[in-house]
């Protein structure tokens, strides 16, 4: 996947710039009307301690977040420096709610790094992570349990269904005997289990029946948003 990754002019004399160099990251320099880089999908707007709380104080912050959220699907905010010391004369309560209400919102991914070199460690990772993904697949059920007598792999089995949690996998499992039955159930089936309407009967029998034509992956990034189509 080609990642763009463009840096505000206004960012020249950051120090931010130098560091991506060192860090061998290629991008374009130009005046951006919101945010200060663009990597890949993201538009980032990086501010110090300092910065973020005069921003609070005189209003910017809410003002710049819905330009970025405007102009980009999916806006950050980077906070370069120590959350603790934030100066006095902002209110204890009004750094978290300006944080809680920049991801409520305006859905920005809020970022805190430590100085200038972990921003740009932080934009490089984002940018090679959009071009070449993780270079390996992620385990996103990682609690899978072993086959026991109890039962424990076909609930963990039938809890990956769509409106289904543990609860509802064993009544299910109950039910119905066995994961195999479970998954064979037609939607008139699934909704004589006690606790499954129609829509969760109708879900379950859709996620059974789809074919993909692509899959989620962290390896590559070949394909947009980590979609990578079936073979």
């Amino acid at each position: 996947m080609a990642a763009t990754f463009t840096v505000d002019s206004r960012e020249t004399n950051s120090g931010v710039m130098d560091l991506l160099r060192n860090l061998g990251v290629v991008f374009d320099v130009q005046e951006m009307p919101a945010g200060d880089y663009a990597v890949g999908d993201f538009l980032i707007e990086r501010k110090s301690v300092v910065d973020l709380a005069a921003s609070i104080l005189d209003g910017r912050l809410f003002a710049q977040a819905e330009a970025m959220a405007l102009a980009s699907e999916r806006p950050a905010l980077v906070v370069e420096g120590n959350l603790l010391e934030v100066p006095n004369q902002l209110h204890e309560d009004a750094l978290p709610g300006a944080l809680s209400a920049l991801s409520v919102f305006w859905n920005l991914s809020v970022f805190s790094t430590p100085n200038k070199m972990g921003t740009a460690r932080l934009l490089a990772r984002l940018h090679k992570h959009q071009v070449e993904g993780l270079g390996y697949e992620v385990a996103t059920r990682v609690l899978k349990p072993k086959d026991r007598p109890d039962g424990a792999l076909s609930q963990y089995l039938i809890s990956g269904l769509p409106g289904v949690g543990p609860e509802m996998a064993r009544k299910l499992l109950m039910h119905f005997g066995s994961a195999r039955a479970v998954f064979a159930a037609s939607v008139q089936q699934l909704q004589q289990c006690k606790g499954v309407g129609p829509k969760t009967a109708q879900a379950i029998a859709a996620s059974l029946d789809q074919s993909p034509t692509r899959f989620r992956s962290t390896k590559s990034a070949t394909f947009p948003a980590g979609i990578i189509p079936a073979p």
